[in-house]
């Protein structure tokens, strides 16, 4: 087709549905200046839209100095779909996140062997195929709602990942320009709403399976990761109450914390995630300065809290921080959309938590009481006692050092855990506390027969890798 034929077509296919006025060519466009009707602006302009792409062209919408104009410019080559990458994606997910799946119901059910058939099917059952539901629900609803404002989507691409979750999630490619406001809105929203509709009655069934776990409060849980409950879960966890001191989490129930987690991700108003395209369709240009918020959010809250963050803000970043505009960037918004933006807000809210994970700290903390006084009175020749209760209050089993120090050279005074033999008794005692144990200790303190009367004070040093404690006894010669 030659230029001039050319520049007709494009010509015609906008008089059907505009008045135009005036025609100009630019390099890789063709111009058409129209008059509008305001009120069905939006429904004629698709209309031209969709008639356009059957004929090879993408039209542009814009309104600058007063003036409506259609850009036309020639639809690039339609690429081919290779959806053997999307199956091959598919399957390996599957499979890591079955591993995930045997990981979490191995730790959960105290499992020491990884693949066993028990670990691999309550794995896949409880953890594998609900959060594969999750994920695919959510690039489901993405793609149905491509499909109904007319673009062209690709399948699901899973992202494979390692323990413990498995998968870094999902995306799908739409292969055209947004078409509006509109398409951004209900396409960005569409993802994370059809996610959440699965992951909550997953998170209300995996509560329920959470409580019915065996509480272990002798569990150290230190050097242990410890998640962090978004508001939704919470809120959740009141209709299903937990019992204190469940170490161990069901994976059915961490399933449903990586679809909230997800959900916050996606819904993060920058680049071109599911948050940035409604905060596009919202905001217009302007929402590249709440791009440029988010990321520093991410970045303060990952050098400050979670270093994970900075992680997601790089790839924001790396992914493009700008969203493209649509191709009709000009008709605004209804009460519909805007109230889908309030709840895309709620959603984040809800779903978001600051510190996802974090690392319970192997702390090696005790308290030492003396049971009764830390001062007697005896004559020489006599033994002096006193007992000691060590408790630990560390988040893991502890071996206390006990030292006795500054001696008179007329005493002698060894260490013995109380009510047993004296015989062992040292100057230089280990004693090991089980997690939230308690240790009793005897002083046993002799005095020579020779020593002089007086006031005498020894003490004993009890220290951990994490703290160091020195208690004083006195004891008076007669």
């Amino acid at each position: 087709m030659d230029q001039a034929a050319e520049i007709e077509l494009v010509r015609s296919l906008v008089a059907k549905h505009f008045a135009t006025y005036d025609v100009k060519v630019s390099l890789d466009a063709v111009v058409v200046h129209i008059t509008p009707d305001v009120s069905r602006l939006e429904r004629d302009f698709d209309d031209l839209r969709k008639e356009m792409a059957a004929k090879g062209y993408i039209p542009i919408l814009e309104y600058k100095g007063g003036e409506y104009s259609v850009a036309a410019v020639r639809k690039p080559p339609a690429r081919k779909g290779r959806n053997w990458i999307n199956l091959a994606l598919l399957v390996v997910t599957l499979l890591t996140t079955i591993i995930s799946g045997a990981y979490l119901w191995a730790g959960y059910s105290s499992s020491t062997d990884l693949f066993t058939f028990d670990n691999i099917l309550f794995g896949t059952v409880f953890f594998a195929i609900p959060l594969m539901a999750i994920l695919g629900v959510h690039e489901l609803s993405h793609y149905l709602m491509s499909k109904r404002h007319g673009l062209e989507a690709s399948l699901p691409y899973f992202i494979p990942s390692v323990p413990p979750l498995g998968t870094f999630g999902a995306f799908i490619s739409i292969r055209e320009p947004m078409p509006s406001k509109k398409a951004l809105v209900d396409i960005g929203i569409a993802g994370p709403i059809g996610g959440l509709l699965v992951t909550i009655p997953v998170a209300i069934i995996g509560l329920w399976l959470n409580a019915q776990g065996v509480p272990n409060n002798s569990t150290p849980p230190g050097g242990s990761i410890v998640i962090n409950f978004p508001f939704f879960f919470n809120l959740l966890a009141l209709l299903v109450p937990q019992p204190e001191g469940i170490m161990s989490m069901h994976p059915l129930a961490f399933a449903a914390w990586v679809g909230f987690f997800v959900t916050a991700i996606n819904l993060l108003p920058a680049g071109q995630l599911d948050g940035g395209h409604v905060a596009r369709g919202l905001l217009g240009d302007r929402s590249k300065y709440l791009s440029l918020i988010t990321v520093g959010a991410l970045f303060a809250l990952g050098v400050l809290f979670y270093t994970g963050w900075l992680l997601f803000a790089a790839l924001i970043v790396f992914l493009g921080m700008k969203h493209p505009a649509p191709l009709n960037d000009v008709s605004r918004l209804d009460v519909k959309r805007l109230t889908v933006g309030v709840v895309a807000l709620v959603i984040l809210v809800g779903s978001f938590v600051a510190v996802p994970m974090e690392e319970i700290p192997m702390e090696q903390t005790f308290e030492m009481h003396v049971v009764g006084l830390n001062s007697t009175s005896v004559s020489g020749g006599q033994h002096a006692f006193f007992n000691m209760t060590l408790k630990n209050t560390g988040s893991v089993n502890i071996s206390v050092r006990m030292d006795v120090n500054d001696v008179p050279s007329t005493f002698s005074a060894t260490l013995y855990p109380t009510n047993s033999s004296s015989v062992n008794a040292t100057d230089s005692l280990s004693v090991k506390i089980p997690y939230r144990g308690t240790a009793n200790v005897t002083l046993e303190v002799q005095v020579h027969s020779l020593a002089l009367a007086g006031k005498y004070v020894l003490s004993v040093t009890a220290a951990t890798p994490g703290q160091r404690t020195t208690q004083r006894f006195t004891v008076q010669v007669i």
